[in-house]
C-alpha cells in the first residue's frame, strides 16, 4: 500500500515563476512535492517475474539484441519481442518497484530501486535472476510515525498565494533543509519524456543516469554520485556529493563526463572506482546531456524554455574542445528549437528535437557539424541506431517508440511503432 502525505517542508521544489502581489506575500507557480510512503520491505521481496501488461508511463528504453526493454516509470521494464521489427510482440515484465534509470551489459541488468541499487541476470530473459542487490546504496530511507518509509515524490505545478516567510521560499538560501537534501540522493524523473539508455552493441544513450562501464556502474542523482564494482561481488566502491543538479553520465577511454544544469564536468577514472574532478565547461542554466565522440570533441545540447524545468531561452548544440591540454573550450555553436538526445553513428549526428523532430548533421569534420536536413515530421526525444539492423534507426516520442529505415539520402521510411 502506497500513501501520500505533503512534507512539512516540501522536497524538490522548482519555483518557475513568480510575481509580487501586495507587501508580505507573492504569487507563485511552483512544483509541489507529495511524498508517497509505503512498505519499503515488501517492496523489496516482490517476485521480479510479471506478466505482460499495458505501457501506460514509458521512461528508459534499452534494445536488447531482438528484445526491447521499455521502462515504466517507478514500477519496472516491459519485455518486448523484436525479432521481426515489422511486428513487435509483448513478453513479459520485470517487477522493479521505484525503478526508472537503468542500463544492460553482458546479460546483467544495473536498476535502482528507490534506495538500493540491484543486479538482475537476464541471460534467460524468460527468468530474470537477482544477482545482487546493494541496500541503501542511494540514502539510508527516512520513516513516518507508522514505519512506513518515504519511496518517492509526487510534483504537481502550482499557483499559489504566500506569505513570503512561507517555508518555501527558505529552501533558496537554506543549506539545513532535511527533505530537500533527502529528495536530492535519490534519482529523480528523467526532464525527457522517453529516451534511450543504450543498446546491445556498445551503444550508450547520451540521457543516462546510470551507465555500466568496464565492470563498473556509475549512476548520479542531483547532486551524489555512487559507483558499484560488478565483476566479482556487486559492491558499492564510491558514494559521494560531487556536483548540483547533475542529469547525464558518459563515459569514454579513462574520464567520465556528467552533464548538469549549469556545466560539464569531466572526472578522470583511470581508477575506475575513484572519479576525480579534471575539468569542466560552464554555461546558462539548461537541460545538457554531453555526448564526448572521441578524445578531443564532445558535443552538448542546451535545451531551455519558460515554465519548463529548464527556463530560460536558450537552445544550442555546442561543440567542445575536451583535449588535455585544453579542457573544455567551446569550439562553436549552432542554433537550434529544443534539441534533447542524440547519437552518433558513422559521420552522422542525429539530434532529438522533441515536438520540433529530427535534425541530422554531417560530422565527418567532428569540429564543424553540417546540417544536412531537418525532418518535423514526427517527435523525437531521443535517437538510437538498432544493434543488429545498421538501416534502422530507434526514435523515442511522446506516443511510443518508432522504428524507421534511413535511405542513403537520409530519408526515414516507417518500420513500425510500439504504442505507449
Amino acid at each position: 500500500m502506497i500513501r501520500q502525505t505533503l512534507l512539512p517542508l516540501l522536497a524538490g521544489i522548482v519555483i518557475l515563476s513568480s510575481c509580487n502581489e501586495d507587501f508580505g506575500s507573492k504569487t507563485v507557480t511552483y512544483l509541489k512535492a507529495t511524498a508517497e510512503y509505503g512498505d519499503l520491505e515488501a517492496m523489496r521481496s516482490v517476485s521480479l517475474t510479471g506478466h505482460a501488461r499495458e505501457i501506460t508511463d514509458p521512461g528508459k528504453i534499452f534494445v536488447y539484441n531482438n528484445v526491447i526493454l521499455v521502462g515504466e516509470e517507478g514500477f519496472g521494464i516491459h519485455i518486448i519481442d523484436n525479432t521481426d521489427p515489422a511486428n513487435p510482440a509483448p513478453l513479459s515484465f520485470i517487477n522493479i518497484p521505484g525503478n526508472r534509470e537503468y542500463f544492460v551489459l553482458d546479460g546483467f541488468l544495473y536498476a535502482e530501486s528507490v534506495y538500493d541499487m540491484l543486479k538482475i541476470d537476464i541471460h534467460d530473459i524468460h527468468n530474470p535472476v537477482l544477482s545482487g542487490r546493494i541496500i541503501n546504496a542511494f540514502t539510508d530511507p527516512l520513516y513516518n510515525s507508522d514505519g512506513e518509509a518515504v519511496i518517492g515524490f509526487e510534483y504537481t505545478q502550482v499557483t499559489e498565494k504566500l506569505e513570503i516567510d512561507d517555508p518555501i521560499f527558505e529552501y533558496e538560501t537554506s543549506d539545513n533543509i532535511y527533505y530537500y537534501d533527502f529528495a536530492n540522493s535519490l534519482i529523480p524523473p528523467s526532464a525527457v519524456p522517453a529516451s534511450f539508455a543504450g543498446n546491445s552493441s556498445s551503444g550508450i544513450g547520451s540521457v543516462n543516469r546510470i551507465v555500466a562501464y568496464d565492470n563498473y556502474v556509475y549512476a548520479v542523482s542531483r547532486e551524489k554520485m555512487t559507483v558499484y564494482e560488478s565483476e566479482n561481488d556487486f559492491t558499492q566502491v564510491f558514494n559521494s556529493n560531487l556536483g548540483w543538479e547533475m542529469e547525464t553520465v558518459y563515459p569514454l577511454g579513462d574520464r567520465l563526463f556528467v552533464g548538469a544544469r549549469n556545466s560539464v564536468d569531466i572526472y578522470d577514472i583511470t581508477d575506475r572506482g575513484n572519479p576525480s574532478y579534471i575539468s569542466g565547461y560552464a554555461h546558462m542554466t539548461s537541460c545538457d546531456p554531453v555526448l564526448p565522440v572521441n578524445e578531443e570533441t564532445a558535443y552538448v545540447t542546451l535545451r531551455t524554455g519558460d515554465f519548463s524545468e529548464c527556463p530560460g531561452d536558450n537552445n544550442e548544440l555546442l561543440v567542445l574542445d575536451i583535449t588535455e591540454s585544453n579542457f573544455t573550450n567551446q569550439v562553436m555553436s549552432i542554433q537550434m528549437d529544443s534539441p534533447y538526445g542524440m547519437t552518433l553513428i558513422g559521420d552522422r549526428l542525429y539530434v532529438g528535437e522533441g515536438k520540433h523532430g529530427l535534425k541530422v548533421f554531417d560530422v565527418t569534420d567532428r569540429r564543424s557539424p553540417q546540417l544536412i536536413s531537418s525532418d518535423n515530421s514526427t517527435e523525437a526525444y531521443d535517437v538510437l541506431i538498432h544493434p543488429t539492423y545498421s538501416d534502422i534507426l530507434l526514435l523515442a516520442n511522446s506516443e511510443g517508440l518508432m522504428q524507421v529505415r534511413v535511405d542513403v539520402e537520409q530519408n526515414l521510411q516507417f518500420v513500425s511503432n510500439i504504442k505507449f
